[in-house]
Parts: structure tokens; C-alpha cells; sequence
């Protein structure tokens, strides 16, 4: 049977929204990768009565339970103190983590301060986590059916610890991996709700579920696969295939250097861009050095227009982005076949969003030629006025 994982945020300032959860997100993401899928998320403030019935509870529901949150040395950081209550155990000092922070201290030439000694004050018979990087130590705790594992709310400590000490602990466990496969589709030019709607009613089959992450410009998409039957799977991935078409740019990974590398070899590229700021050149460098690439304001700002200004280039191979005008931003792709281009319509008011959605419709353009494929279609994020094509 598939363990039950549940994800505990605390702190009134991620439960009235004044700083995002992200951490939850990371780590259902970094789990679902290790093929345990968390079943359950809860947001508790800073409330020790509240935390108290919620470890309770959660102790005879879950097999197990990782709290983020609440370990500092502040009077408001109360998890290890509602942890112990909920077990019916005292708080008692872990001698071997003060030190440890005391040496922390005085590596820097500093005093501790005598509030971080609560950090040292665990449930009587925790297991303590190592964190390398600050001082709030983790800590385990078994309590009726579940193990609750403690960890600060500090992104980069939470991801050392869970990569160096929790992991390795959950693996021991439950096992080396889940019994879930997870397989990740990249997406562009579709949008999430929009997608929703064309996937959820589908029929899929038996064991397959979906996920939905939107990461601009990308949308990824997970078949969150819990059978071992083959055909079950490569049905699941047959079908999601065929709804989405070449809006697919990538999968496992978001990264064209792969992919897109090797066939831009000797290619001779030049990239002339205006409205996305130097963006397209910047994602085109991590692919590949065998291009020129140049910053030119006041391009055109029509299609037909971009399409005629690019024939004077004399290179095979030429990727634009031009000005912001009254119907969008031209781009255009001249090939030795002619020159492709077409208007879009920008609806994000960030100026950073719009020129990465710039950036990757010309990198999707030019992707596409490379492979074969249609190379202007209909994208949702990214609506277009005008198309222009001009034969060599």
C-alpha cells in the first residue's frame, strides 16, 4: 500500500499570504520525483493549540508528516513546543546542537545570542536532523502511526537537509523509491486553465493521473503514472501526445541544449532583436557560441515589414524580434527557403514576462524549422494579428 505523506506549512505570515509557499511546492515536486505523491497539505499560523490537535490528528491518519516552519529563535517559533505537547513529552536540551551552534558563533567571531538556545530545545526522544548551513537544527519524531520530520522554513536549508539527511531516512523506511512514475511534458503556447479544460474530461486510463505546473513561458504537464503495466503507460502517453501536438517542446527536462544544440552546428545564425531586450540572445547563448547576435532599436514594428528587412540580410539562417507596435511585436525567421513572420499580441503587463514569451515564440519558431514542423501556429498566450511569408 502507498504511503500516506502529508505537508504541514506553519507561520501566520504563509497563512495570511504575506510570503508565498513555495517550499510546500518544492516539496511535492522533489517527492513525486522520488515516486511517493503527497496525499494532503495543511497552513497552520502561529497558534499552539492549533498545531497541537493538527500533529494529533495527522499522527493516527499519516505514515508521514513533514512540518516546515517554526524552528527559529523567536517567541513565535513554537513547533518543537507544540510537537512535544501533542506527544505528552517535555522539552529537554540537546546538548550536542548547542555546541554546535555555539562553534557557528565563534567561527565568525561572534556571541551567540541566548535566545538561539531554544533552537537546542527538542521533544524528549526526537532524533535530531543536521543542518549544515544554519541553526536551526531538524528533528524526528514518532508519534502513533506517523514520523513527523521538522525542518526550517529557510528554502536553502530545508533542500540540504531533505537531500542530505531526510531523504535518506525516508528511503530506509518506506523503501528506495515510490511505487509512482512520474513523466514530464513541457509545453508552449497553451495556457493552464485552457488545457484543463481540454484534458481533465478526457478518459485516461487506470493508474494515470495528471499534473499541471505553469513556469513562464512553459507549461509542464505530468502523467503521474502509479502502474507498471507498459501498454497502460505508453496508451497514457499516446494520447496526451495527440492533444497537445507541437506545442511539446520538451520532455523529462526543460532544456534545449540537447536538443537543439547539435543542429545549430555550422549553422551560421544571426539574431536581431529590438523589444525583447537582448532576452533572445541571452537563451540562445546557453545553447550554443555558433551565432551573431545583435541589439538594434527601432526595428520594424509590422510583420511584412520585419520580412522585408530581413531579406537584406545575407546569412541562411536569420532569427528577429522587432519593435513593440499599435497590433504587437513582429517576429521572423528567414530560412533558404523564404522568410516566416508573424505579429503577436503581448497580454502580461511585466515587462520581464513579455520579453521571455518574446524570446521563446522566435526560439519555438526556429525550433520548429529545425525539426521539420510547421513553424507558425496558434499559441493562446501569445494571439496573433498578422502573418507575412516571403518566398526567396
Amino acid at each position: 500500500m502507498e504511503p500516506v505523506i502529508e505537508l504541514v506549512s506553519t507561520g501566520d505570515e504563509v497563512l495570511t499570504g504575506l510570503i508565498t509557499d513555495t517550499n510546500a511546492g518544492w516539496l511535492s515536486q522533489l517527492l513525486l520525483e522520488q515516486g511517493w505523491q503527497v496525499r494532503r497539505r495543511f497552513t497552520v499560523g502561529d497558534d499552539k493549540a492549533d498545531l497541537v490537535e493538527l500533529f494529533e490528528q495527522r499522527s493516527h491518519q499519516a505514515d508521514l508528516v513533514i512540518v516546515n516552519g517554526g524552528l527559529g529563535p523567536t517567541s513565535d517559533d513554537i513547533s518543537a513546543e507544540a510537537m512535544a505537547e501533542a506527544a505528552g513529552v517535555p522539552l529537554e536540551l540537546n546538548q550536542h546542537w548547542l555546541d554546535i551552534m555555539q562553534q557557528k558563533y565563534a567561527s565568525r567571531d561572534r556571541v551567540m545570542p541566548k535566545s538561539n538556545s531554544k533552537q537546542a530545545m527538542l521533544p524528549q526522544g526526537a532524533e535530531l536532523v543536521d543542518n549544515p548551513v544554519g541553526t536551526a537544527c531538524g528533528f524526528a519524531v514518532k508519534l502513533n502511526r506517523a514520523t513527523f520530520f521538522f525542518t526550517p522554513g529557510v528554502p536553502s536549508e530545508l533542500k540540504k537537509m531533505m537531500t542530505d539527511e531526510i531523504l535518506p531516512r525516508m528511503r530506509r523506511q518506506l523503501g528506495q523509491h515510490g511505487r509512482s512514475q512520474v513523466r514530464r511534458f513541457f509545453l508552449f503556447g497553451l495556457s493552464e486553465s485552457g488545457l484543463s479544460d481540454q484534458l481533465d474530461n478526457l478518459d485516461w486510463p487506470s493508474g494515470v493521473t495528471l499534473g499541471y505546473r505553469a513556469n513562464l513561458p512553459t507549461i509542464e504537464v505530468k502523467l503521474i503514472i502509479e502502474t507498471e503495466d507498459a501498454g497502460v503507460i505508453a496508451a497514457a502517453e499516446a494520447q496526451l501526445l495527440a492533444e497537445v501536438g507541437t506545442h511539446l517542446v520538451a520532455r523529462d527536462e526543460m532544456d534545449f541544449t540537447a536538443s537543439m544544440g547539435p543542429l545549430l552546428l555550422d549553422k551560421d545564425l544571426m539574431i536581431f532583436e529590438d523589444a525583447s531586450g537582448g532576452r533572445l540572445t541571452d537563451t540562445i547563448s546557453t545553447i550554443t557560441r555558433e551565432f551573431e547576435g545583435h541589439y538594434v532599436a527601432g526595428l520594424p514594428d509590422e510583420a511584412e515589414d520585419l520580412a522585408q528587412w530581413l531579406q537584406s540580410s545575407a546569412r541562411p539562417l536569420t532569427l528577429a524580434i522587432g519593435a513593440q507596435g499599435p497590433q504587437g511585436v513582429p517576429v521572423a525567421l528567414k530560412t533558404e527557403q523564404g522568410c516566416q513572420a508573424q505579429t503577436l499580441q503581448l497580454h502580461f503587463r511585466d515587462p520581464l514576462s513579455q520579453r521571455r514569451l518574446l524570446a521563446f515564440a522566435a526560439l519555438d519558431m526556429l525550433r520548429r524549422h529545425l525539426a521539420g514542423e510547421t513553424v507558425m501556429i496558434d499559441y493562446d498566450t501569445l494571439p496573433c494579428s498578422e502573418r507575412f511569408s516571403l518566398p526567396v
